[in-house]
């Protein structure tokens, strides 16, 4: 039997992942086994060596990590935790009794900070609160994901080719647990934009009494896998092209919901006509994509459209707005110069999509769509994914951060694969 645990909310996870000192291991590594909970992983190193695994291995239940000695520990916990995803709980281990340490790790969403090695009790609790996601205090999630809703000004904008492309890079170059959703139940694109062939689950949710996390689990698809034993970090959740049958518009939101329980990105492709559901999406995503043209009708769409989504603004202050402008229909000369444009709709434009041309398309005929065919849309790409992150822009082009600490570690010493979950 797999050594496996269930969450409150969840699919079961691999048991407890531990990196530590040495001389600490083989006291947690004890008491894990006295819990008849074995780790999954018990090696040495810190936030570093945690992510370098986590990228190469089915996601923990729990990961116990120790940050003593790191000069930036919340940073390299949180770029930790953008690898494993809101489902994964991350306990910092540390030798401080710092009460200011401990605020902070709370505030950004680390489930608890426990002084190594840890008592008995105390990590009996804490596991057991884990497997409730109770953290201490509080009910509710230690840490949600992010949703990002995309939707365009008008139609054939390239709106499905744009979430497919952020959910690649996301997925592939900065190691994202993401979740797709494509809304458009008429005439899909994604699921043929990644090479899968979607069945009726989106349908299916929709029409369900209320969103049951394992329905959901077993309705997404996974797309494709960087590395032969390593969990697919990119999910689709999709239906086969027909009418658009009533449903309750809540029904959406928990759909969203339960997938910032488990995803560190949800990112929904919203057709232009905005069918039952969409605006609900709009008003509670943290990111909003508009795609528009630098055209006359671009224009006037896109005043239009942002009026409507200052209308919907329901997110508070946190939530941001991205206004893209797309070139994807190249052979139609632009209409208005960029400053005009800006000039009507009363906002600048965040980030251009330059005119991809036949390869994108092309590269279908290969299997998935495959950025590597347009060099200079996947840089644009990468530059607004990093917008949606938060990033630097720059870091999207010189794969800084955790992606190219991850390199170096599997470079270095890539540790021997354990089979995936049947």
């Amino acid at each position: 039997m797999s050594n496996t645990t269930s969450t409150r909310n969840g699919p079961p996870l691999n048991g407890p992942a531990v990196f530590a000192l040495p001389a600490d291991l083989a006291v947690i590594g004890d008491q894990l086994a006295r819990l008849q909970r074995p780790a999954c992983a018990l090696q040495a190193g810190g936030p570093e060596a945690a992510a370098a695994w986590c990228a190469t291995h089915d996601l923990p239940s729990v990961l116990l990590v120790d940050i003593g000695g790191h000069a930036h520990p919340i940073a390299a916990l949180l770029e930790l935790a953008a690898l494993t995803g809101p489902a994964c709980r991350i306990v910092a281990l540390g030798d401080q009794q710092d009460v200011d340490l401990y605020r902070q790790l709370l505030q950004a969403g680390i489930f608890d900070y426990l002084i190594k090695p840890p008592r008995l009790d105390l990590l009996t609790d804490t596991l057991a609160r884990a497997d409730e996601d109770a953290p201490l205090g509080q009910g509710g999630n230690a840490r949600a994901g992010r949703s990002a809703a995309i939707v365009g000004a008008g139609g054939g904008l390239g709106v499905s080719t744009l979430t497919a492309s952020l959910g690649l890079w996301l997925a592939h170059t900065r190691q994202t647990p993401t979740a797709l959703v494509d809304f458009d139940r008429r005439k899909g694109d994604l699921p043929l934009l990644l090479g899968l062939e979607a069945d009726a689950g989106l349908a299916s949710l929709l029409a369900a009494p209320e969103v049951d996390p394992r329905l959901l689990q077993r309705t997404l698809l996974a797309v494709g896998q960087a590395q032969e034993h390593a969990t697919p970090r990119l999910q689709l959740l999709a239906q086969r092209p027909g009418p658009e049958t009533a449903f309750d518009p809540e029904r959406a939101l928990e759909i969203g919901g339960a997938l910032c329980q488990w995803y560190s990105l949800s990112l929904w492709d919203l057709p232009s006509h905005r069918p039952v559901g969409a605006d609900e999406v709009l008003a509670h995503s943290d990111v909003r994509i508009v795609l528009t043209e630098l055209s006359v009708q671009g224009a006037r769409n896109t005043h239009r459209l942002l009026a409507e989504l200052a209308e919907l603004g329901h997110g508070g202050a946190s939530q941001r707005l991205l206004l893209v402008a797309s070139h994807a229909r190249h052979a139609q000369r632009t209409a208005l110069e960029l400053a005009q444009f800006e000039d009507f709709v009363g906002r600048g434009v965040d980030q251009q999509l330059p005119y991809a041309g036949p390869a994108l398309a092309a590269s279908l005929l290969q299997g998935p769509l495959s950025m590597q065919a347009a060099p200079a849309y996947a840089q644009a790409v990468a530059q607004l994914g990093a917008r949606v992150l938060g990033l630097p822009s720059a870091a999207a082009i010189k794969e800084g951060g955790v992606a190219q600490r991850l390199r170096s570690w599997l470079n270095r010493s890539a540790p021997a694969a354990r089979p995936a979950r049947a």
